[in-house]
């Protein structure tokens, strides 16, 4: 039942509360709260230094039943996965037929550099045979040198919500909460419905007014306009990417409840594959839904 519960990142504590809650009693559970917490530290003596290689061959004998699963891995001159609780997590996220998220692939690198990213975006182009029309992206340099390289025939566009967010600390708490500027800036730059030449002249005059126009950050992302304004992009089938902060915002939410720093390999992929049943079933649930209802004439 710990075991159980922990994919859904709940605690030994919250695990033992709720088979309190179960079982009608402390009394009736079998074990301690210091029982609950202790099973974590036996495993993590049972995982030991095995930790990697059950994931591997966990990983492997799913390759080997399942047609469509792909999963590659990398190790050093001495045949072991470097830098173990200190990877780097990059998910491939996509947009389904009902314009929700969905995990199109994801993986676990020793480092941020450029090589290891190219090795990355290399193994999914193998894995699905064709490269993605658009790759939305912060603003990492390594990532950015990383899909020039492999993705070479895709549009590399910056994720405008990662941009947005810098707004305050780049032009001062004070502005950004001048109710004018933020409705201007919203106008302009949350849509795709307006031409480049319009985006240009209006951001150019809110500069001017608000006093922006020797900032430097300011000037730098006008420079960078066409690789994460929408009206730049109002010709690509975009299918919904990036065009509020919401969708951004739910994959860090989804992230930060299947993942914490404290996992151990197991217990991470055990919790990012409870968290694809969950996809899985919400995307079952909404094909259902658009099968079976009827909708009404307008």
């Amino acid at each position: 039942m710990i075991w159980e519960l922990g994919t859904l990142s709940l605690g030994p504590v919250k695990a033992f509360n709720i088979m309190r809650q179960r079982y009608g009693g402390f009394e009736n559970v079998g074990a301690t709260k210091d029982d609950c917490k202790n099973f974590r530290a036996r495993i993590h003596s049972y995982i030991g230094e095995y930790d990697a290689d059950m994931v591997i061959n966990r990983l492997t004998d799913k390759k080997q039943v399942m047609a469509d699963y792909s999963f590659v891995h990398s190790v050093d001159e001495n045949k072991r996965l470097t830098g173990l609780y200190k990877m780097v997590f990059v998910p491939f996220t996509g947009i389904d037929n009902h314009y929700r998220n969905v995990m199109l692939g994801a993986g676990l690198l020793a480092s941020e550099s450029i090589e290891s990213y190219k090795w990355l975006l290399q193994s999914f182009l193998n894995s699905f045979g064709k490269q993605p029309k658009v790759v939305i992206t912060d603003q990492d340099p390594a990532m950015k040198q990383a899909i020039e390289a492999v993705f070479d025939k895709s549009r590399h566009r910056l994720c405008m919500w990662h941009i947005m967010k810098k707004v305050a600390n780049k032009v001062g708490h004070e502005l950004c909460n001048n109710e004018d500027f933020k409705r201007r800036m919203c106008d302009i730059v949350w849509t795709d419905s307006i031409a480049p030449e319009t985006f240009e002249r209006e951001w150019k005059l809110i500069m001017i007014e608000f006093g922006q126009t020797e900032n430097k950050w300011i000037d730098d992302m006008f420079g960078m306009r066409s690789s994460w304004i929408p009206p730049f992009y109002r010709y690509e089938p975009m299918s919904g990417l990036m065009r509020t902060t919401s969708r951004s915002e739910s994959e860090n939410h989804f992230f930060c409840q299947v993942s914490n720093s404290q996992l151990t390999l197991v217990e991470f992929f055990n919790h990012f594959d409870g968290a694809m049943d969950v996809q899985r079933f919400n995307h079952r649930k909404n094909d259902h839904i658009s099968r079976n209802t009827t909708l009404d004439n307008w």
